[in-house]
């Protein structure tokens, strides 16, 4: 028996995902070879808990070596003014909570970073200058940030849950630690910690700097052109790269498990720099389920169809996604 849609603004649903599936997978199908090969778990410690005895360790069991990313918590701005920012921002409730726990708070402004990559990553500044958006700026700025210092960024619309939480993910002996996206498929840069010098945020800045270049312009969207220039799908696929390259055991870098972030910081998600295609791409991401988003991700089409059945809330047994989700299993099995 022919399928049948139950109502037009199912069809239309499932019309307008179609469309922006198409045009997500055209612009990032021929970019990325590492961007979302395979599970993070494979390749990176997954911090789903902090063990608590780690906060109160005494000195002598931690022996004198002091922990390798300070207690330094950076966020950046435009100007010293935060009140300018479009929500409330968290700067506050960092000073609040943090310095209380004896962190240092930093604020940096437009100016600070411009004279630090001057002063200290001058191969960067044409790269820095020459971006469209400020929000690419912003992107790298935190990463040359947190390399020069070490310690932790937090964007402004990130809110402090828990300092000893905090405190304890600083004493767990990683290099870097990131917070999740899509579940726990890529790395996000709204919130990460690392030590001064890490490798791999080196690494992060050369493949930012390689992808500002004229390859970003053939992303018509604005918003996948700065996630895949500076943001969250660069930070996955640098490193995807930095543990093909050095291994997947010996980088000492870390995820916060998508269930734990919340018991650290709050995402309020401000979203401030969006246009329509960003706010209709969120919609998608918010209500597809993350295996959907996966499958699309993957760049392989059936996979993609089969998220956009599961969106157009298609059940199971309708044969499009009962067809999507078998050859997927078959293109995961390397049988395809």
């Amino acid at each position: 028996m022919r399928a049948t849609f139950r109502s037009p603004r199912k069809l239309i649903t499932l019309l307008v995902l179609s469309l922006v599936a198409i045009l997500v997978l055209h612009q990032l199908s021929f970019h990325d070879q590492f961007l979302l090969c395979g599970s993070l778990s494979e390749s990176m410690k997954i911090v789903d808990a902090c063990p608590r005895p780690n906060i109160k360790t005494s000195n002598e069991s931690l022996g004198t070596a002091r922990p390798g990313i300070p207690n330094v918590i950076h966020q950046i701005w435009k100007t010293e003014h935060v009140e300018t920012y479009s929500t409330e921002a968290s700067h506050a409730s960092w000073r609040a909570q943090a310095e209380s726990s004896n962190y240092t708070l930093k604020l940096w402004t437009d100016n600070d970073i411009l004279q630090l990559i001057k002063a200290k990553y001058a191969w960067l500044l044409s790269t820095y200058e020459g971006y469209a958006q400020d929000i690419q700026r912003a992107d790298m700025a935190r990463l040359v940030v947190v390399h020069a210092e070490g310690g932790i960024y937090a964007d402004l619309d990130v809110y402090p849950v828990s300092v000893d939480e905090l405190s304890c993910l600083r004493h767990l002996g990683l290099r870097a630690i990131f917070s999740p996206t899509a579940g726990n498929a890529g790395l996000s840069n709204h919130f990460f910690m690392a030590e001064q010098g890490a490798d791999f945020l080196q690494w992060a800045l050369y493949e930012g700097k390689r992808r500002g270049g004229p390859l970003s312009k053939h992303i018509l969207l604005p918003y996948l052109r700065v996630f895949w220039s500076t943001g969250p799908l660069m930070v996955t696929s640098a490193f995807r790269q930095y543990s093909w390259m050095y291994g997947a055991s010996s980088h000492g870098l870390g995820v916060l498990g998508a269930g734990y972030g919340g018991f650290v910081v709050r995402h309020a998600a401000g979203r401030s720099w969006h246009g329509l295609d960003g706010y209709l791409l969120n919609y998608v991401a918010d209500h597809v389920r993350v295996e959907s988003l996966w499958c699309l991700y993957r760049g392989d089409v059936v996979g993609g169809v089969c998220g956009i059945a599961e969106a157009a809330g298609l059940g199971d047994d309708r044969p499009l996604t009962k067809l999507a989700s078998h050859y997927f299993n078959i293109y995961e099995k390397g049988d395809l």
